[in-house]
């Protein structure tokens, strides 16, 4: 019972993507005829949906090895799957302040440092 929810992981991984990009069009629409602007709305999106792919995937090797090493690259990749939706949000002007104003430093920077280091510590551990 429990392998049914990853029994076909081509599926899962169309489905979830598929729903991002058709919640993903309303958002996009409206920039469709700005000249440039557009490839940066779909840089963003892109960058997006690889990022949301790659928690799957991280997520599904968890599931299955249950090591210490899957978990830390599944929470980096989470921290880089948020801090690329901020990012997308932005350049849609959907999200306007992305930036801690105490220290004046933008969110998905932080996010980017976070994956990182959960990334270098991932990669240094001891088994």
């Amino acid at each position: 019972m429990q392998n049914t929810v990853f029994a076909d992981k081509s599926i899962l991984t169309t489905l979830i993507l598929a729903t991002i990009i058709v919640f993903s069009l309303p958002l996009i629409l409206p920039h469709i005829t700005h000249e440039y602007m557009i490839y940066h709305v779909l840089l963003h999106m892109i960058t997006m949906l690889i990022a949301v792919l790659l928690v799957i995937i991280s997520s599904i090797a968890y599931y299955r090895s249950r090591s210490t090493r899957m978990l830390l690259l599944m929470v980096a990749l989470i921290a880089l799957s948020i801090s690329e939706s901020i990012n997308f949000l932005a350049s849609v002007d959907v999200l306007r302040f992305t930036y801690i104003p105490l220290i004046n430093i933008e969110v998905p920077h932080l996010l980017i440092l976070l994956t990182l280091v959960f990334l270098l510590i991932g990669v240094l551990k001891v088994s």
